[in-house]
């Protein structure tokens, strides 16, 4: 029982990837359910055993999407203890993201064009987003109970770094490389610069 249920798993994975794939080539709106079960080379069968429909399966390709950048993040900023440290891990974090993960904020452009179409989406969407915000609004309010924060709100420093972090990385595709490290290189100052560095020395 126990293999089967493995099997499932791994299958559910591949069918998800190769939707994934199928986004990346060809477009959130120009690819079929038959386009994902021959990347897979599975037949559709067997993907409506996982999945009732396309958007289903677009959805669930999102959430992993989502699951897999929110853990590259975690895993880095968590690593520190120090508020600040953390503060700047994330930005260091946020900024190159795009150089070890492209093809997530392609997957995110696309889905988000969609968004004001599909409630489902839009949900999951704004769920990662508002969790995104949360998760740095917590190491924020570490540095303002420890008087080393140079912003009247957490949250709203939050938010402003998430949504400047992500047009950034929507953009870079128009931009030489030149440009792009300037500007990450000034977004990493900017916000830096919120926070104060702990009196050591």
């Amino acid at each position: 029982m126990s293999p089967k249920l493995g099997m499932e798993m791994i299958r559910r994975e591949q069918i998800i990837q190769s939707a994934k794939t199928c986004i990346l080539t060809y477009g959130f709106d120009h690819f079929s359910i038959k386009d994902v079960a021959k990347t897979a080379d599975l037949s559709t069968g067997v993907i409506y055993h996982y999945f009732k429909n396309k958007n289903d399966l677009l959805v669930d390709v999102l959430k992993e999407a989502f699951a897999v950048s929110e853990e590259d993040v975690r895993n880095t900023v968590d690593a520190y203890h120090h508020p600040v440290e953390k503060f700047h891990a994330y930005l260091r974090t946020v900024a190159s993201l795009p150089d070890h993960n492209q093809p997530f904020y392609t997957i995110l452009l696309n889905y988000m064009a969609q968004s004001p179409y599909n409630e489902k989406i839009n949900e999951v969407v704004g769920r990662f987003l508002r969790n995104l915000v949360l998760y740095l609004t917590t190491i924020l309010e570490e540095a303002e109970q420890q008087n080393l924060l140079h912003h009247s709100s957490p949250s709203a420093l939050a938010l402003l770094i998430i949504n400047q972090a992500t047009g950034a990385a929507f953009n870079e595709r128009y931009f030489s490389a030149e440009v792009v490290k300037a500007n990450r290189n000034a977004f990493i100052q900017l916000f830096q610069s919120m926070v104060a560095t702990p009196a050591s020395s």
